[in-house]
């Protein structure tokens, strides 16, 4: 049966007067991960499977890396510490297609990420820190740099910052989209600003206080003026539309580390705006590169070349109508 999102597009009149597409403007961070054949107790000894050490992540870092990998025309905003981490979270970033303004702020240590994943599952848990001191206020932001693109990609972790943000996008006649996983005291004003909002069941649910992440979804549709979806990891997305929400099914792979699975997520549905696919095979498209993207350690390091999520989406498309 077809979905009826199969024939809808967003149909989005973009500004053709911007140098960049997307404006990636939130986190980035280093990780390292932990593999361990099973999660382990509390207050008990286990013995890792392996470490990899200093690998780079973070929503927006990640989510703009594969639109530049993709073909976008991207700038990277964000912050790191003067410290070790820094250096290596700026030469990494440094490795990617795409332009960067990343401030290096004295005397902070960068963000960084201690991730166990569970061996048997891919599941992970993540253990972070960022200094304080790379937090943006409202008058450290650039406009000028902000308004450079056509869609803004924020996180909404610096939230006055980023709401500034979000209203010179809209002022500038830009899409804003979110990757947003903490509810904190005014988040609605920055949802109110927001014109594709695709959190996971964990944000809605918390958001409305509620444990039927179709009824967060609902509760969330009445502050968010845009398009809303909600990610339910390995079982696909939830898609609100007119009322009805429409489940569009993930993929089964065999998971490795589910870090970054959101990120290349966003990221992939950020890049099929650009392509006007229909709502169906743009979320599908979704699914797909963060369905891949568990199949490899780390958050950057995983994500899937766009040749391998176009051929697994037609493998898929094969095996449906065989």
């Amino acid at each position: 049966m077809a979905s009826p999102l199969d024939k809808i597009h967003f149909d989005i009149e973009w500004p053709d007067d911007r140098p960049f597409d997307l404006i990636g403007f939130g986190l980035n961070a280093v990780d390292w991960v932990c593999t361990v054949p099973e999660y382990p107790a509390h207050n008990s000894k286990i013995q890792m499977d392996s470490v990899m050490r200093q690998m780079g992540g973070g929503q927006i870092a990640t989510a703009a890396a594969q639109c530049a990998r993709y073909g976008l025309k991207v700038r990277y905003i964000g912050r790191v510490g003067d410290d070790d981490i820094g250096r290596f979270s700026l030469a990494d970033l440094r490795k990617e297609p795409m332009d960067l303004m990343v401030e290096v702020v004295p005397d902070a240590f960068s963000q960084f990420s201690i991730i166990i994943v569970d061996r048997p599952t891919g599941e992970r848990t993540i253990i972070w820190d960022r200094d304080p001191k790379l937090h943006y206020q409202e008058n450290e932001v650039d406009r000028a740099a902000i308004t450079a693109g056509k869609l803004l990609h924020i996180d909404g972790h610096d939230q006055p910052a980023s709401i500034l943000a979000a209203r010179w996008a809209k002022e500038a006649g830009m899409k804003v989209s979110i990757d947003i996983d903490k509810v904190q005291p005014g988040v609605e004003e920055l949802l109110s600003l927001i014109d594709f909002a695709l959190p996971s069941a964990h944000f809605v649910c918390q958001f409305a206080g509620t444990s039927d992440w179709r009824q967060g979804l609902r509760e969330l549709a009445r502050v968010v003026p845009g398009f809303i979806a909600c990610t339910l990891g390995s079982g696909g997305a939830g898609v609100l539309w007119e009322n009805e929400i429409i489940d569009v099914p993930g993929i089964s792979v065999r998971a490795v580390d589910t870090t970054g699975a959101g990120d290349v997520f966003h990221g992939a549905f950020a890049y099929s705006l650009f392509r006007n696919w229909s709502i169906e095979r743009s979320i599908r498209f979704a699914n797909v590169a963060g369905a891949l993207a568990c199949t490899r350690l780390g958050a950057r390091a995983g994500i899937p070349s766009l040749q391998e999520v176009l051929d697994r989406m037609a493998l898929e498309q094969a095996q449906a109508e065989s």
